[in-house]
């Protein structure tokens, strides 16, 4: 059987290495391209399950080499994400104009990005290991700030150690202290709680884990190193 192909399409190498951490636990074989030229005859030659395409792209943008692989009857049904500049409402008419599958926004969120491509292409795995880790947390809940305890960690989340009064679904902010490396802050989403004596994993102490958002890119890459290096 032939191995699932994922082909990201980005000329910044910081977001090309970002995408295959995201996809370090899928069973895909990744390829790459750093123009919307090179892009589209990967996409002919190659026949990835699913294409990751930046809208900025050098020689052909990310608009034409979507519209170009829509209207080519050999290659139409590949499906194609694109990826845009937060904020830019404009850029997102461009994308669906185009005939694109799914729109994702930089800075890249691993998530959203596992999430629409799984849901195009079933052999993304959404589910990433965490790793035992102990660092300072601290966040704000309606305005309300807390201290607690980082207990493990992955590309995408964290599981926090800290009783408060939260809900799953909840968004907070949240920071950390890693050691030489400074502070790392990002949105985060409540993504299930573990708390009193009835929580569903007792082996871990109270609190909650999250799920990264809108990290920027040189605390996304702080992140990495971290995970990289506790695996």
């Amino acid at each position: 059987m032939k191995e699932p192909r994922v082909l990201l399409v980005d000329d910044e190498r910081f977001f090309l290495d970002l995408q295959q951490e995201f996809l370090a636990d899928s069973p895909v074989r990744i390829i790459t391209a750093q123009s919307g030229r090179e892009a589209l005859d990967m996409v002919r030659r190659d026949r990835p399950g699913i294409v990751y395409l930046d809208l900025r792209m050098p020689e052909l943008d990310g608009t034409a080499c979507c519209s170009t692989i829509k209207n080519d009857p050999d290659i139409r049904d590949t499906p194609v994400v694109m990826v845009v500049s937060e904020g830019k409402p404009r850029d997102r008419e461009l994308c669906l104009d185009a005939g694109c599958n799914g729109i994702i926004s930089k800075p890249l969120d691993r998530i959203q990005f596992l999430s629409v491509g799984r849901r195009l292409f079933p052999a993304i795995e959404r589910r990433q290991p965490r790793h035992p880790f102990s660092a300072l947390a601290f966040f704000r809940v309606r305005e309300t700030g807390f201290h607690g305890t980082v207990a493990d960690i992955s590309l995408g989340g964290a599981y926090i150690a800290c009783r408060c009064d939260l809900s799953a679904d909840e968004d907070i902010r949240l920071g950390f202290l890693l050691g030489d490396a400074g502070v790392v802050e990002c949105r985060a989403r409540v993504a299930w709680m573990n708390q009193g004596g009835a929580r569903p994993r007792k082996s871990l102490p109270d609190g909650f884990g999250v799920q990264f958002q809108s990290m920027e890119p040189p605390h996304q890459e702080v992140v990495r190193q971290i995970v990289a290096r506790l695996g």
